[in-house]
């Protein structure tokens, strides 16, 4: 398959609201996802222009399922770039498309699925999911919202409905999937109260030929920080490092502390007589004084992952006991600072692209991070041989 890819797997529960665009733009940029998959995203239709609000540029080959009213509806994004989808079946419950890498020729299935939470849709689900024919040699990655528990630990309660369990787990069995574990979290859903109920009931599975082709496969969830699901990424892949440079950036406007740095900064004495020579001191001291304040503020990707990382650790907490009104009020807070954050990233990624003919609210981060990153991909060497005819592709050995 292609050198490096991740699929991004989420329960959206809509996406008709700006915010939500903003968290599945920080979401897609996160886990830097070829292929993207949505449930109940609660709207209808899709188009290129919807999906600008939050796809960047390459992410722009798509097919869906309406939903019902404001129930289910499920979408699936892809980079053409890395891969040719061509959809083999979809109904109420999934979509099912063979993907083709453009790189190797490779074909894998994938099937995104969404399980509907009352009946009769759920034991129609359930049977269809039992009667799911599909061939020993396809290379089979099937996720999304099953809306079941697969065991009683699945839960943070006790309770269950364990002939639900017992249905899911014989069509696992029958069409002889094979589970990814969830790194690091044993539950997906919340009810978001104060003592919340907590589920498994979002899963990956793969066939047996997947394990074969692709061994390290791996589920990571991201911190929740919209929906009531955990956003899940399955990682096929490694990141490419980049160079970082010094340039004023226009987000820094955006900080409440910024003024009054450049006010105490400018005021600083001088020992220049010349006017001239005084100004062009003051902007050399100006730019000094940034450039040591950009090391702690402009590391804006650093700031947005702590904050997700602190913000799954109030998660992983809320799993075994319920969060004091400090840690209730701490998680809060910290989701506002993100959506500041965010919103800087998207000034930033607009001022490396220098694009003057769209306006600021129009499109999202990831847009302008790929103008962006056209830009530096025309200076990247991509091999270095030594004296020993030995050649370097690795970041750090070059």
């Amino acid at each position: 398959m292609a050198k490096s890819w991740n699929v991004l797997n989420w329960n959206i529960r809509g996406i008709n609201d700006s915010k939500k665009w903003l968290a599945l733009s920080n979401k897609i940029a996160e886990s830097t996802c070829d292929i993207l998959c949505l449930q109940e995203n609660k709207k209808d239709h899709f188009d290129s222009h919807f999906l600008k609000n939050f796809c960047h540029k390459k992410l722009n080959e798509f097919d869906f399922i309406p939903s019902i009213g404001a129930r289910g509806g499920l979408l699936v994004v892809w980079n053409e770039q890395v891969f040719e989808g061509l959809t083999i079946h979809k109904n109420d419950f999934y979509i099912s498309i063979d993907f083709t890498s453009k790189h190797s020729g490779e074909h894998i299935l994938l099937t995104n699925v969404y399980g509907p939470c009352q009946n009769p849709a759920r034991s129609d689900f359930l049977n269809w999911f039992q009667d799911l024919q599909i061939e020993d040699d396809v290379n089979w990655l099937v996720l999304g919202d099953f809306n079941y528990v697969r065991y009683p630990h699945n839960r943070n309660r006790s309770g269950g409905n364990i002939q639900d369990m017992y249905s899911f787990n014989e069509a696992i069995n029958k069409l002889a999937l094979i589970e990814i574990p969830l790194k690091g979290r044993n539950f997906t859903w919340s009810n978001m109260q104060d003592a919340p109920l907590l589920e498994r009931i979002d899963w990956c599975f793969t066939s047996e030929l997947w394990t074969l082709a692709y061994p390290n496969t791996m589920a990571i969830p991201l911190a929740r920080t919209t929906s009531d699901h955990v956003p899940i990424v399955i990682k096929i892949g490694t990141s490419i490092p980049k160079s970082k440079i010094f340039r004023f950036e226009n987000f820094w406007l955006q900080h409440p502390q910024f003024k009054e740095v450049v006010k105490n900064i400018w005021e600083q004495q001088v020992s220049e007589t010349d006017s001239a020579k005084t100004i062009s001191a003051k902007f050399k001291r100006l730019r000094k004084g940034l450039k040591i304040r950009s090391k702690s503020c402009s590391n804006l990707k650093l700031s947005i992952s702590n904050c997700n990382e602190v913000i799954l650790m109030y998660d992983h907490i809320e799993e075994w006991r319920q969060l004091s009104v400090e840690e209730h009020n701490g998680r809060f807070i910290l989701i506002k600072h993100l959506e500041s954050l965010l919103h800087m990233q998207k000034i930033y990624w607009k001022q490396r692209a220098t694009i003057r003919n769209i306006k600021f609210g129009e499109a999202n981060t990831k847009f302008f991070q790929a103008k962006a990153t056209i830009k530096h991909r025309s200076n990247h060497i991509t091999m270095l041989k030594d004296e020993n005819g030995i050649e370097h592709q690795n970041h750090h050995t070059k």
